[in-house]
């Protein structure tokens, strides 16, 4: 009698990865033509230094990109040093143009890259007048709105805010710190002497 030899069933074939899973905002500060036809970029990913990467395409100063940081991958490949990520990397929907993905203007350096291309959004429309003349005040002011940029003691304190809200204890605990030494600065700025040490044991806190 005939056998069959090989795998029984057919096995589940599992999709290939899509998307970066750590892509962030990057504020192209400088762009600077080398040899080959690229272009060396200096971009702000709101870490304390600026990333250089290298661009196959032109890239003007202050637009916002999308860069995959070392450690991340992007669909099933790790990334060993930083990449400017385009549409199809990332994954998006309706991938279009090739090229370096951009973000608007709402998006700050570091920010989390989102898992959609985003939307064009329209900017409030101008107050105007009876003789359809622009009208001085909020309409004209909302044409330049952006997003306020944090600063980096900020965004971490957002960060422990969000793991403290979900019952992280450690993070809450290093919230109460920050926002005590936050404190004990604004009083010695305003020419009080206050110790650290002090002021911890005050608040039921460990000296770190």
């Amino acid at each position: 009698m005939a056998t069959r030899e090989g795998v029984s069933g057919a096995p589940t074939l599992k999709a290939a990865p899509v998307g970066c899973s750590n892509a962030v905002c990057g504020l192209v500060t400088a762009s600077e033509p080398v040899a080959g036809k690229k272009v060396r970029l200096t971009v702000d990913v709101g870490e304390e230094q600026p990333l250089t990467v290298l661009s196959a395409a032109s890239v003007d100063t202050g637009a916002r990109i999308i860069v995959a940081l070392v450690g991340s991958s992007i669909g099933d490949t790790e990334v060993t040093i930083p990449t400017i990520c385009d549409a199809a990397m990332l994954g998006w929907d309706g991938r279009g143009a090739s090229g370096p993905a951009t973000l608007p203007k709402a998006f700050s350096p570091g920010d989390a890259a989102p898992s959609e291309r985003p939307k064009a959004g329209r900017a409030a429309a101008a107050e105007v007048d009876k003789l359809g003349n622009v009208v001085d005040g909020a309409g004209v002011d909302a044409l330049f709105v952006s997003k306020p940029k944090l600063s980096k003691a900020e965004k971490e304190m957002a960060k422990l805010e969000k793991a403290a809200a979900k019952g992280d204890t450690k993070a809450a605990t290093k919230l109460q710190h920050l926002r005590l030494r936050q404190e004990i600065e604004a009083r010695r700025a305003a020419g009080e002497e206050v110790y650290t040490d002090e002021e911890l044991e005050k608040a039921g806190l460990e000296t770190p």
